[in-house]
């Protein structure tokens, strides 16, 4: 475990703000955490590339319908399926947060990126800002050791005036769980729930920092 720590360490740069997850998820849950992922959401923010494969990318009919159509507002989700997909994570710190970009590589050779920064608001609200100025408001937790993120709705942030999405509208509840695994590695599990269609999206993989 110290050599572990030791080299994921050694991927960290400073940020002039602290965007880390410490404070929302408070003391105690933070401390329940693995001491990898501390590292992977506290502070300072990690600059690193994780690397590894999507095992599988998955979406219903109309899900993969409205990943067609996001592409018109920036591809906030990726509009291809598969098994066994090559992808990088990308992360780093932001002038207001931390980008986490995810680069799916399709066996054709051509790439997606979805993009997205995490931003903790001035109240405390965790917030993920996706294109088109499409905002999540997040709940982050802590449960036996995994770090969960689960979805609050959406709406459209236009500066002074945000526009609200009706639940039936949205893509749904997004549910992320970040679980640490041995010899650096994490799994990223990605479930998307509509209220009245069920699942939309789904997607796991295994990722480790690039030279780890």
């Amino acid at each position: 475990m110290g050599a572990q720590t030791i080299d994921v360490r050694r991927l960290a740069r400073h940020s002039d703000r602290a965007h880390g997850l410490q404070q929302l998820l408070g003391e105690r849950a933070w401390q329940r955490l693995p001491q990898t992922v501390r590292v992977r959401f506290g502070e300072p923010v990690l600059a690193v590339d994780y690397v590894g494969e999507f095992e599988t990318v998955r979406a219903s009919l109309l899900g993969r319908l409205l990943a067609w159509v996001c592409q018109l507002i920036g591809t906030p989700v990726v509009p291809r399926t598969g098994r066994a997909i090559p992808a990088v994570v990308r992360v780093g710190p932001t002038e207001r947060g931390v980008a986490w970009n995810r680069e799916y590589r399709w066996p054709d050779s051509s790439r997606c990126l979805v993009r997205s920064i995490k931003v903790i608001h001035a109240d405390g609200t965790l917030v993920e800002e996706l294109p088109a100025r499409l905002c999540m408001p997040l709940d982050v937790f802590e449960r036996t050791g995994t770090l969960h993120f689960v979805s609050r709705g959406y709406y459209f942030d236009f500066g002074r005036i945000k526009v609200p999405l009706p639940a039936w509208l949205s893509p749904g509840t997004t549910h992320v769980e970040h679980i640490d695994e041995p010899a650096g590695w994490f799994r990223f599990t990605m479930t998307v729930t509509h209220p009245l269609f069920g699942e939309l999206f789904y997607q796991t993989g295994r990722f480790r920092a690039a030279g780890g």
